[in-house]
């Protein structure tokens, strides 16, 4: 059974002080727009023209929410039509909650973040979207997420993206590479939880010749690599901590120690990290440091996971299909309706990641005449069809862990145990595997005994 996840306070960062600007960027049906916001007791957001920051969009109401900027930050509904959500949670009437610079919040379906003048800017007038063309972005909550490009890609910011393993995490963080003053450097990432932890220590500070047994010859790390550039440190959750304090020194200082040297190098890089895993929670346990999560999460981005994405379907499968029937030197395949229908129907517990996988599996089937079948795609019969305008709750959330479950038992079985083959064939990583034999209390396979 899942534990309920740990509420943690954010801890205020010691450079957020009562004097320091505050903006707010807001990111809606009409564009992304950032305002100035005042340090008072009490700031008024809306559609009415006498709110402190009025925001012009059908679902927010005409007096929807207010903040508390004196101290730290307060935010508290006021009864509004569509109500107001932070970290995932609908806030109750006139409950104020405290809200941390950087996090996340919704009001009705406008998506904001507060932060001090130093990382963002107030304009004039919305910015105009991303071209969801360039994303293969369909779905409206995920189009505004892709609006925050142009602000926050410019932006000196540090950002967190957060989301379910394989929802797309890397592509954004590539887009957010390509939106920024780096996007003529290198761009470069690394999986903290796919290495050994020596080896994650090496590959991402360098090392010097005779630094330890092997090192034929000094190396550069990630970081020195990627000068004047972006690093992604996806499931950085799974980084560990005497790692996490080295990081930490290089957020703070811009400089990196190669192992086996005494002469720091100085380092110029934008940091954007990703994670499955819940960091408040890890916080809360001791498992990941609560002032290197302050560092990392100068925004936070969730991406929602792709059954909650249904518009996004139809476009990723056809550009799936199509980037396939290339590589074969093929036509591009139809998908028909039935298709669709069926691809959009299954609860996708590997995400787009997933989709990917069965779509390419379903171009080979068809073979040279390019005419995908339902048989082709190779899911199993059953699955409930969705109502692309209800979201997942109840039954609905039961009924996906049931199919999740399910799958890992099976890939296990298929694996004979083997914990890294299973994450493979699931699409996802050793770690997230375990996080799901954990979650659903299956037995950890044990190695067999010589």
């Amino acid at each position: 059974m899942r534990k309920p996840p740990v509420e943690v306070t954010k801890p205020r960062p010691a450079d957020q002080r009562a004097g320091d600007e505050l903006v707010m960027l807001i990111s809606g049906e009409r564009g992304v727009s950032i305002v100035s916001v005042p340090r008072v007791a009490r700031v008024t957001i809306g559609r009415a023209p006498d709110c402190g920051v009025i925001v012009d969009e059908e679902s927010v109401s005409r007096c929807h929410a207010a903040l508390d900027t004196r101290g730290p930050i307060m935010l508290v509904d006021l009864g509004s039509r569509n109500g107001s959500i932070v970290d995932g949670r609908a806030l109750e009437r006139d409950r104020p909650v405290e809200l941390a610079l950087g996090t996340p919040f919704s009001i009705g379906s406008v998506t904001a973040y507060l932060h001090t003048g130093a990382g963002l800017r107030p304009s004039a007038a919305p910015r105009p979207r991303a071209n969801p063309d360039e994303f293969v972005v369909r779905d409206p909550a995920m189009q505004r997420i892709y609006a925050l490009l142009d602000v926050v890609g410019p932006s000196p910011l540090s950002v967190l993206i957060l989301g379910e393993t394989g929802v797309g995490k890397e592509v954004f963080a590539e887009a957010l590479h390509r939106s920024s003053s780096r996007a003529t450097e290198r761009f470069l990432k690394l999986n903290c939880a796919a290495l050994p932890e020596s080896i994650l220590e090496a590959e991402l500070f360098g090392y010097e010749k005779g630094a330890f047994t092997g090192a034929a010859q000094a190396k550069a790390g990630l970081f020195e690599s990627a000068h004047l550039g972006t690093v992604m440190l996806d499931e950085v959750g799974d980084m560990p901590l005497s790692i996490q304090t080295k990081l930490l020194r290089v957020l703070e200082s811009g400089e990196v120690l190669r192992l086996g040297s005494l002469t720091p190098t100085r380092v110029d890089v934008r940091f954007v990290s990703a994670t499955h895993a819940d960091l408040r929670e890890r916080v809360a346990r001791g498992q990941f440091r609560a002032d290197l999560f302050l560092r990392l999460d100068g925004i936070s981005v969730t991406l929602p996971p792709l059954r909650e994405r249904l518009a996004d379907i139809e476009a990723l499968a056809r550009r799936f299909a199509a980037l396939v029937a290339e590589r074969m030197q093929r036509p591009t395949p139809e998908l028909d309706r039935e298709v669709i229908a069926r691809l959009e129907r299954h609860p996708w517990p590997g995400n787009v990641r997933e989709l990917r996988n069965v779509v390419e599996r379903a171009v080979v089937l068809a073979g040279p005449a390019g005419r995908v079948q339902v048989s082709h795609l190779g899911l199993p019969d059953g699955d409930a069809p969705v109502d692309p305008g209800t979201r997942p709750s109840g039954n609905l959330k039961a009924e996906l862990e049931r199919v999740e479950r399910a799958r890992v038992m099976a890939a296990l079985e298929e694996a004979a145990g083997n914990q890294t083959r299973a994450a493979k064939l699931l699409g996802i990583s050793r770690h997230a595997l375990l996080d799901r034999l954990d979650a659903y209390g299956i037995p950890r396979p044990r190695k067999p005994r010589a």
